[in-house]
């Protein structure tokens, strides 16, 4: 029995944030630097895969629209991000919480010079894989990928949007918070991110 690539790279999506927060003590605004460190490389490798395909397709007009909305929509979920950091832990102070992420150690070595090298890696890994190898730059058109990479981001934003609204109103648990965003990311990757 051949197991789906999509749970593989589930099951690894969520296996992180999880294990941050029940073995290394990982709070909620740590579980949201990983997802954005994820995103950070998530975006990067969008706009290689975009000059890949406009290569492909020797198309001669540089498209500058798409990829400029693309960081507009990186940044408004970096805000979005840390308002609902900001409204479910009242008083945080971001920049102390960052560099405890970057120099927390469990083995001996801040995991900022690990884990950053690692997500980015992963993140080239799966270009190479999903995109290159496969050849996905030939079949598909640069408005559809950019389509489904905004998808992406007003899929985040809302639900981020939505989770910010609820914080605002009443006080949830962190492990709530946790939760909900491993399953989003989840069900996103299952049902909505394009093989």
């Amino acid at each position: 029995m051949k197991l789906n690539p999509k749970f593989i790279q589930v099951a690894a999506d969520a296996a992180i944030p999880l294990m941050g927060f029940f073995l290394w003590e990982w709070n909620l605004y740590f579980i949201f630097l990983f997802y954005l460190i994820d995103l950070f490389a998530t975006e990067n490798i969008a706009h290689l895969s975009a000059r890949k395909i406009n290569e492909y397709h020797a198309q001669k007009r540089l498209d500058l629209k798409r990829p400029v909305i693309s960081l507009a929509l990186f940044m408004a979920s970096l805000f979005v991000v840390h308002a609902f950091i900001a409204a479910a832990v009242p008083g945080i102070d971001f920049k102390k919480e960052a560099l405890a992420f970057w120099s927390y150690e469990d083995m001996g070595i801040a995991q900022g010079y690990v884990l950053i090298p690692l997500v980015l890696f992963v993140a080239i890994q799966r270009y190479r894989m999903e995109f290159l190898l496969r050849g996905k730059f030939r079949t598909i058109q640069l408005y559809v990928f950019w389509q489904g990479h905004f998808r992406m981001y007003f899929m985040l934003i809302g639900s981020v949007g939505i989770a910010l609204g609820l914080a605002l109103l009443i006080t949830l648990p962190e492990l709530v918070y946790v939760l909900s965003a491993i399953a989003s990311t989840t069900l996103y990757t299952l049902y909505f991110k394009a093989d």
